[in-house]
């Protein structure tokens, strides 16, 4: 299937660069929001983690990317749920 030219797979990989370098925008200008410390934590830092996880497994990425794949996504999680809990606790 393709789009203008453009295969699925490029066409939702650059939607889903599009999407991020939009969170990215919104994320940067000031303070990071509660909503996308959220994200981070439930969806992007678990979704890191599964990819490198899976692609660890079946050796279709270097094992070294996958390694830091994983590692990246725990520290997302990490990272964000730190600063999430101290936001809202100095809201309170």
């Amino acid at each position: 299937m393709t789009f203008m030219g453009i295969s699925g797979r490029a066409t939702v990989s650059f939607i889903v660069v599009m999407i991020g370098l939009y969170l990215g925008n919104i994320s940067t200008s000031g303070t990071k929001t509660q909503t996308i410390r959220i994200v981070d934590v439930v969806l992007i830092g678990p979704l890191m983690i599964y990819l490198g996880y899976h692609a660890h497994a079946r050796a279709t990425m270097p094992s070294l990317f996958s390694i830091l794949l994983m590692f990246f996504g725990a520290t997302t999680i990490t990272y964000n749920l730190k600063n999430y809990l101290h936001a809202l606790h100095a809201s309170k």
